[in-house]
């Protein structure tokens, strides 16, 4: 395949997506890359190893993704968290993959017309967009373009028949590589074989296929079992499950087909596949959300619904075998589409999501196989006269799917306009209505959050987290008696759900129902002993009530729960004082104070401790640093100013910093300006 074309190609699979090159992380983007302290520095990378993709419990494990995970790492301590950096890399991955892709078609035998128009459309598909401009898509991409890998290196093995040792190590390796990408890539085996029945560019035989590969090369198969051995080996010891963790489960909300018979299940899951089909070849309605309940599902195998699928595949079964000879790309293309998109369909087993238009990335390759195979007329001996509308056709449909996939990408330019496009493309998602009420409630908009939250719990009315976060907005609007329902909800419908039951007793707090919410912080305590949020706000009510015996007992459990949390330690501290305990308090702001040196609250606690025991040079030296540590913060300056006035001693070490308020608060608050004024008066 000449370098003009391959370099086309490329550039052919990069301009549809660079309109989305400047936008923001979106979506999982932040918890994935962002905000994931995994990736911080390379001191941290064998946590990357260690831990669930998602990181956090084994409650939520179901995923294992080091190596991208690694590739992201790298990349975030070369040049931070630059969010046009991270898909600049998808691009150029979009962009290795289209080319890998007419390569290994080429590779086989098929002709380099035909395999450059698959490539071609490959490049520009608008159902790409989730995949490429999405960055946590990465996993799609690196995924295909390592199966691609080692589907070309077992040809250059196995190029004379034999099994060459060099390049067949070689995809062993990469092979090994791709599973711990993503799990998707298990299918590099079946590719393999795949484009051996298509060896040559034409339909072959299995048995004239199997022949045509000397003893070495057909043992050659078994070695791909020592990469899958491995994966599920080391899936088992890291999240405790072959597929997913033991403690994990696959929930309604994210894949509604996990509460079907498995008839039922695969039978919703193989109408779904044309689905992919239908998206792929005319992307409307695209969205980055399908879950509960936005795809119609049959609830009974009597529906005729339930058949469609089924009678789906069998066509394609028969389609597929009638074209095998005749047109040998058609045929691979519908093989390839069916054998690669099986692992995700949901019809094996059910994955974490029942359908997602990233899923279709490497299977769409098989689709465009088949849509070029039926527009070009089979090899003829005596050729036909050419017929100008295919190539025109061709070219319009390159034009359609690039001038689509360039609007497609506009949809992931914040959170803000991809959940408001999720909600119009899929109206019947929970999820989606749930993301856009966060999105809202964070920004201040609560009338908005509490309008999609009710949607979203009349979709799904088991959707707990929506519970639970419309009964926040509630008690946000002193509605108590709707906010407690709420809550209620969200721990009846989940009884270990822990943020259900701490909004529910700080709810009851806030309502003044206190005898209520003394009782719900104790259930939540016995029900949550490891919870930092429940000792932190159970030890924060009976402080407020006065009982600060049980509070100090409290405090100590959520600094233990927290690992040391700064608030925490502060408000231990300060019931430790309260309590007389002078000395233990003063340790907990020092150990404060190893987690954050620059923490102004500590400082204050000290400085106060020593202005009461009459120390107050000390007390004036950390009033200093607790400024000079947070220059912007008012209160610090004005309380570092006001005790100067009170204890000339000490104005030595405020005067030096008078200059330094003004240039960071160059417009004081009324506060502040009269202690300016007041600390200047004093000091002469």
């Amino acid at each position: 395949m000449s370098l003009r074309r391959r370099l086309g190609l490329a550039l052919l699979a990069l301009l549809p997506f660079l309109n989305g090159l400047p936008y923001d992380f979106t979506y999982d983007d932040k918890l994935i890359i962002r905000d994931n302290d995994r990736l911080e520095s390379p001191a941290k990378v064998d946590e990357i190893f260690t831990t669930q993709y998602f990181g956090g419990a084994l409650a939520s494990a179901q995923n294992y993704r080091p190596v991208l995970l690694l590739t992201y790492a790298v990349q975030e301590w070369i040049h931070g968290n630059r969010a046009w950096l991270f898909r600049a890399v998808n691009l150029a991955l979009h962009a290795a993959v289209t080319v890998s892709l007419a390569s290994w078609l080429f590779g086989l035998g098929f002709a380099a017309g035909p395999a450059s128009a698959a490539a071609s459309l490959f490049a520009v598909a608008t159902i790409h967009v989730e995949a490429v401009t999405s960055l946590v898509g990465r996993a799609e991409l690196l995924a295909a373009l390592l199966v691609f890998a080692v589907a070309r290196l077992w040809l250059r093995a196995t190029r004379e028949g034999r099994l060459a040792p060099g390049p067949y190590a070689a995809a062993l390796a990469v092979f090994l590589l791709a599973v711990f990408v993503k799990e998707n890539a298990v299918v590099a085996p079946g590719v393999i074989l795949l484009g051996e029945l298509f060896r040559g560019g034409r339909g072959r035989h299995p048995r004239e296929a199997w022949l045509g590969l000397r003893a070495s090369a057909r043992w050659g198969f078994a070695g791909f079992a020592l990469p899958l051995t491995v994966l599920f080996g080391v899936r088992f010891v890291v999240i405790k499950g072959f597929l997913i963790s033991k403690e994990a489960g696959i929930f309604e909300l994210e894949n509604p087909l996990v509460t079907l018979s498995f008839p039922l299940r695969a039978a919703n899951a193989l109408t779904l596949a044309l689905l992919y089909a239908g998206k792929t070849f005319l992307p409307v309605h695209l969205s980055a959300d399908h879950s509960a309940y936005a795809l119609p599902l049959a609830r009974s195998l009597r529906e005729p619904e339930a058949w469609v699928g089924l009678a789906g595949t069998a066509f394609a079964a028969v389609f597929a075998l009638a074209l095998w000879k005749r047109r040998p790309l058609a045929a691979f293309g519908l093989c390839f589409f069916a054998g690669t998109l099986f692992p995700v369909s949901n019809v094996p087993f059910v994955i974490g999501t029942i359908f997602a238009e990233r899923l279709a990335y490497l299977p769409s390759a098989g689709l465009f196989c088949l849509a070029v195979a039926l527009l070009v007329p089979p090899a003829r001996a005596v050729p036909r006269p050419a017929r100008p509308w295919r190539e025109w056709l061709f070219l319009g449909a390159v034009v359609a799917y690039a001038g689509a996939t360039v609007a497609r990408n506009r949809a992931w330019k914040d959170d803000a306009t991809l959940y408001a496009d999720m909600v119009a493309k899929t109206p019947r998602s929970a999820k989606a209505h749930y993301d856009v009420a966060w999105d809202a409630q964070r920004e201040g908009c609560r009338a908005e959050a509490v309008t999609n939250l009710r949607e979203a719990v009349a979709i799904y009315p088991g959707y707990y987290d929506a519970w639970a976060l419309l009964g926040k907005q509630l008690w946000d609007e002193k509605k108590w008696d709707e906010a407690i329902a709420c809550y209620q909800k969200s721990v009846e419908i989940f009884p270990d759900y822990e943020n259900g039951h701490w909004g529910l007793a700080k709810t009851l707090e806030e309502s003044g129902r206190t005898e209520e919410a003394g009782k719900a912080f104790a259930l939540a305590a016995d029900r949550f002993p490891d919870s930092y949020p429940v000792a932190y706000h159970r030890a924060g009510f009976l402080e407020e009530h006065g009982r600060l015996e049980d509070a100090e007992e409290a405090w100590g459990d959520a600094v233990e729960n927290g690992d040391g949390a700064v608030a925490a330690r502060l408000a231990h501290a300060r019931v430790l004082r309260k309590l007389g305990r002078e000395a233990e308090a003063w340790d907990e702001a020092r150990f404060a104070l190893v987690e954050d040196s620059a923490n102004g609250e500590a400082r204050r606690f000290l400085a106060e401790g020593y202005e009461r025991a009459g120390r107050t040079l000390a007390a004036g030296a950390e009033w200093t640093r607790a400024v000079r540590a947070n220059p912007e913060d008012e209160v610090l300056a004005s309380e570092l100013l006001e005790y100067a006035v009170r204890h000339p001693e000490t104005r030595f070490r405020a005067r030096l910093l008078v200059t330094g308020m003004h240039r960071a608060i160059p417009r004081p608050g009324e506060r502040l300006a009269k202690a300016l004024a007041a600390f200047t008066a004093a000091a002469g």
